[in-house]
């Protein structure tokens, strides 16, 4: 069986299953890296690992889990199977049920996110917990991993019994993903900073052979930036709370231009600030804007409120209001409860 490896995923493989300094890894790479493949390698060189111990040790069982059925059937089976000549090797194979049999017991399973519970109580060689960011029904991937996964591997193959069946390496683990925000996987990803059995590697679309550099450079000015940052830098990016996401002062902010500093040349002359905020509803966009006139002293403040912009129909209504500096005062418009407080 000849499969071979770009250098960023030998750096991997070699921790892995060479120098074998690593129980978890932990893959964070871009669209395009080989994330299937590389993961479809780590598991079949489990399985060989297995095809040299005894016929009577336990639970020799690899699995490779995949977000969905159809990932599973899909894209795993028929790589394993034709790309990497696995059915050559086996004793029996199942697309139906993903499932590999091998000699002495060894067994290798693809399965679906959707059916991690049924891998309750078993126990697990090395397992591929791939494209986990999509792991969002069900019990979620903090649970399934803590409570159904890492318990298949550490009940099982713990280092003691792997010295006791004579084995290469105790039970390991290969998570492998392109982010999506902070979500759990950004908790195994800054694992190993508490564990040395965890370690994690960060890839984006650079390290991969078989993406265009000018074909991914000409994508970064057609698709938000938060999507790119995720899908090609392989960034844990979150909008968070923020509504402008994209907003860069360095980038954004700007004093250079004509009509601006017309303006601000007579806002000088007349002391004269300009306040404006937003507030972003369902449907309606609200907008308030505060012209003060000689704001430095107790002279008139003109109130500018534009409010109920609801872009659908392009309703705008604007009220003008001389105000008195002192105290709270109030507009009200009948009909539409619009208001203007100072």
């Amino acid at each position: 069986m000849d499969i071979s490896l770009h250098e960023a995923q030998s750096q991997v493989f070699s921790d892995l299953f060479v120098e074998r300094n690593v129980r978890h890894a932990v893959v964070v790479a871009s669209r395009g890296w080989g994330k299937s493949w590389f993961a479809a390698t780590a598991a079949v060189n489990a399985v060989f690992e297995l095809l040299e111990l005894h016929k009577n040790v336990p639970n020799k069982n690899v699995y490779i889990i995949a977000p969905t059925y159809d990932q599973v059937t899909d894209i795993y089976y028929p790589m394993l199977a034709y790309q990497m000549d696995l059915e050559e090797y086996c004793i029996k194979s199942s697309r139906d049920t993903g499932i590999f049999w091998f000699d002495k017991d060894v067994v290798l399973r693809l399965v679906s996110y959707e059916a991690v519970e049924r891998l309750r109580g078993k126990g697990a060689y090395f397992v591929v917990n791939d494209e986990v960011s999509s792991w969002k029904k069900g019990v979620g991937l903090k649970e399934a991993w803590e409570s159904i996964i890492q318990p298949c591997i550490s009940t099982r193959w713990s280092p003691r019994r792997a010295r006791a069946y004579l084995a290469k390496s105790p039970g390991r683990s290969l998570t492998i993903s392109t982010p999506m925000g902070y979500n759990y996987l950004y908790d195994m990803y800054n694992m190993h900073e508490r564990d040395p059995n965890w370690k994690s590697y960060h890839y984006d679309y650079h390290s991969s052979p078989f993406l265009d550099p000018d074909e991914i450079e000409r994508i970064r000015h057609s698709i938000d930036p938060l999507k790119f940052a995720r899908e090609y830098l392989a960034n844990f990016e979150d909008s968070g709370n923020s509504v402008f996401y994209c907003f860069d002062r360095k980038t954004h902010v700007t004093r250079d231009i004509p009509m601006f500093q017309e303006a601000t040349q007579y806002s000088k002359m007349d002391g004269e600030d300009v306040h404006c905020a937003i507030d972003f509803n369902v449907g309606y966009i609200c907008r308030l804007t505060k012209n003060l006139v000689n704001s430095g002293d107790t002279s008139n403040e003109t109130i500018l409120s534009q409010d109920s912009l609801f872009i659908a129909f392009k309703v705008q209504r604007l009220f003008r209001k001389e105000v008195q500096p002192s105290g709270w005062k109030r507009q009200t418009d009948a009909g539409n409860n619009n208001r203007v407080v100072h």
